[in-house]
């Protein structure tokens, strides 16, 4: 009984440990993935002139990007200490197979809700608090008169949040169109 009540879950890799969280933390700090995004967030910043007070200029670049990175870090050590204070496990699992609702439903889902570490689910404290927070810290510490609005932090948490749920979306779906083009470019060689 069971195994049919299982059936439709997608497999849980097995529960980290203290160690192995710091590990995975330390890595996500300086992975490529992390490393492109900073630079390209900080690029497009730039290009819309955002925040304004810090102009286009190659100071302007440096601000963005080491502002766009300390918020990351901070997002990160937040999340680490929230998630591991809450018992929670954020990696997420993809589902790979079923009709787009359903596997879209879970990246939503999995974006508020993640496992814990005995296996449930429990609200995703880690990445919330991260989220709204890493931006709190930036907008008092080193953001423009502009930004330091609880509105700001508001509006740029969600935005914050709501990329954490792309990244999750891009989980669940690029391997399938790795599979097609490897599939295609095997048909037609």
């Amino acid at each position: 009984m069971e195994a049919i009540a299982n059936a439709n879950k997608p497999d849980r890799p097995a529960s980290l440990d203290g160690k192995q969280r710091v590990q995975e933390y330390l890595k996500s700090l300086v992975r490529p993935s992390a490393v492109f995004s900073n630079v390209l967030i900080a690029g497009l910043e730039e290009v819309r002139n955002f925040p304004h007070e810090w102009r286009r200029t190659g100071t302007g670049f440096e601000k963005r990007l080491g502002s766009q990175y300390a918020q990351y870090f901070l997002d990160n050590t937040i999340e680490l200490g929230f998630s591991s204070l809450h018992h929670e496990d954020n990696r997420y699992t993809r589902i790979g197979d079923g009709n787009f609702f359903k596997r879209f439903g879970n990246v939503v889902k999995s974006t508020v809700v993640v496992s814990n570490t005995s296996g449930g689910h429990t609200l995703a404290l880690g990445q919330i608090a991260g989220a709204y927070g890493s931006w709190a810290v930036a907008s008092q510490a080193w953001e423009p008169p502009s930004e330091q609005r609880g509105s700001r932090v508001l509006l740029w948490g969600s935005v914050n949040l709501a990329a954490k749920g792309g990244r999750n979306l891009i989980k669940e779906f690029s391997p399938d169109f790795r599979k097609k083009r490897a599939a295609s470019t095997t048909a037609h060689p």
